[in-house]
């Protein structure tokens, strides 16, 4: 949606008028008419935007707007009640376009520290006890929460903890519509891994994407402690109720079924009645002999690479996010180093896997990658990384090896049309790949610790991948005249560096920070030498100044 449509949209679904609104935010009448008929753009002045946010989220009070916003912005958050500042701030990042989206989370998806609390505080919440054989009714979104965290608080008394099944086809936001209690909630989800239940989670199904991913990032932190398995219901569903089923076999369970649409319309039963829990395990097991995992998660290095070879070996387009220049294009005797300080078997195979992607004429594939600037690769900090690969002993490129790189890069641009390599900026603490096979994967590659490999499988997941990486491709331009600038671009950088490395004093520089300001201090030294010596050839070869110097 154009700006245009955002605010025709809020001028609708709140029955305000030209005049009414004009009033309210101190612009004229003019104007609103302008913004509404599409004659005039977002206003430069974000001070307007922030003040027709706080009008609209003061007007926007019934449960069918907050919906209807919800859908038409394609973000969950809209659709439940919250303090009037805190709507106008979502409201105005909408308007402004600033809006978190899909991309924004997965900048940070793998970027979340693995950590739980030791936070007893139920923020607020009464819980109940969960007495044996006995079942409790609790009523509303209240009583959803309290069953949730009594479930919880009676799993954390228990020994010998086991698998805990999850099915929640339900808005997290809906439930808690809190966010320190959300955070809590997570917290206390931690500590139940850190304590040693494992978790079966079935996702819910996307009622859009932002949703969708809104969930996902939600469980995070689980997944890297590699003790959550996670899966999902390939077929569509009408999301016409929202579900809880929680079950910890043999002790208690937790469920409730409501109308989406009446979300505080509810009962949850929390019980302990071995024949009730029973009946909800065979459910959950059913149920999840119908669904597929949402991904696999590998750490070993002979996983790694089995996972990764068999998705190079798909022979489909591939467009990825590098955290260097990518290793397809390695020279062959960079390739040696990384190996020969970095021992594995796999590294030259897996070099060759990648190039038959990368050079093969059936396949397109863009490589959006950092590239490093001159003076970033003097500081001799610029790391080699090969992704899939654990690092015993880091490799950092010197401006001749980058050169080198640079060149192979070239020669592939001039060779495979439907190779493109797209530069952005490098950021050294950047640890995250991601590759997306077209057709039906996504890799997401954590190279800090702990590292591992999220390989999946949800076509929503990989197509919102994809649709990420595409972005940040289109907002640099890649293809037609932008290739050619990009073209333009490497070989002026690889002209630079050889002007370092071919220069004679390079002979200095080892690769090393320290001799980098050694570099430095002979070049202003042989500046200020050479500086002096013209001011004094100059000098005294004047009559001049000679008889100055002689009266001297």
């Amino acid at each position: 949606m154009t700006f245009n449509d955002k605010f025709k949209f809020l001028m609708d679904i709140t029955n305000t008028n030209n005049t009414t609104l004009a009033t309210a935010i101190n612009i004229d009448n003019s104007a609103v008419s302008l913004y509404r008929n599409g004659k005039r753009k977002c206003p430069r002045n974000k001070d307007v935007i922030r003040r027709m946010a706080d009008y609209f989220a003061g007007s926007i009070k019934l449960n069918y707007q907050r919906k209807a916003l919800a859908l038409a912005a394609d973000y969950s958050r809209f659709n439940h009640s919250r303090p009037v500042s805190e709507y106008s701030e979502m409201l105005y990042q909408w308007l402004a376009d600033e809006l978190p989206v899909p991309s924004n989370l997965v900048d940070s998806i793998l970027n979340e520290n693995v950590s739980s609390s030791s936070t007893n505080t139920a923020h607020g919440i009464r819980t109940i006890d969960v007495v044996p054989n006995a079942t409790s009714v609790l009523y509303s979104c209240t009583g959803k929460r309290q069953a949730i965290l009594s479930f919880i608080n009676y799993l954390l008394t228990l020994e010998d903890p086991a698998t805990i099944y999850v099915w929640v086809d339900d808005d997290v936001y809906s439930i808690f519509d809190n966010k320190e209690i959300i955070d809590f909630l997570q917290e206390l989800i931690m500590k139940l891994l850190d304590y040693g239940y494992e978790i079966c989670l079935i996702s819910p199904s996307p009622v859009n994407t932002t949703q969708f991913f809104e969930e996902f990032f939600y469980w995070i932190p689980a997944f890297l402690t590699g003790r959550v398995k996670s899966y999902y219901y390939p077929r569509m569903r009408d999301n016409l109720f929202s579900k809880i089923s929680i079950i910890y076999p043999g002790y208690a369970a937790v469920y409730s079924d409501c109308l989406s649409s009446i979300p505080d319309k509810t009962f949850t039963v929390l019980t302990a009645e071995s024949a009730i829990v029973s009946t909800k395990e065979v459910e959950f097991k059913t149920f999840l002999s119908y669904c597929r995992p949402t991904m696999n998660i590998y750490e070993s290095a002979e996983d790694v690479s089995t996972c990764f070879q068999k998705f190079l070996n798909t022979h489909a387009s591939h467009i990825q996010k590098g955290l260097s220049l990518p290793p397809a294009a390695m020279p062959s005797e960079l390739i040696a180093q990384f190996l020969s300080d970095n021992p594995d078997s796999l590294g030259v195979s897996m070099k060759a896997a990648y190039q038959r992607e990368i050079l093969s004429d059936v396949t397109r594939n863009i490589d959006i990658c950092p590239l490093a600037t001159v003076r970033q690769i003097m500081t001799g900090r610029v790391p080699v990384i090969f992704p899939v690969m654990k690092q015993n002993v880091p490799v950092y490129y010197t401006p001749k090896t980058y050169a080198m790189h640079l060149r192979n890069i070239i020669n592939i641009m001039d060779t495979h049309p439907d190779y493109y390599f797209v530069p952005i900026e490098y950021k050294p603490d950047d640890n995250v790949c991601i590759i997306v096979n077209e057709s039906s994967e996504a890799l997401l590659i954590r190279t800090a610790f702990p590292s591992m490999v999220f390989d999946f499988n949800h076509p929503q997941l990989v197509q919102n991948f994809q649709e990420y990486l595409y972005r940040i491709a289109n907002e640099v331009g890649y293809s037609d005249i932008n290739r050619k600038k990009i073209h333009s671009q490497l070989k002026d950088l690889v002209s630079a560096l050889e002007n370092i490395y071919k220069n004679p004093e390079y002979c200095i520089y080892n690769n090393t920070p320290g001799n980098l300001y050694l570099l430095i201090s002979f070049y202003f030294l042989h500046y200020f030498l050479s500086t002096f010596f013209f001011i004094y050839s100059n000098v005294y070869s004047s009559p001049l100044s000679a008889s100055i110097c002689k009266s001297l």
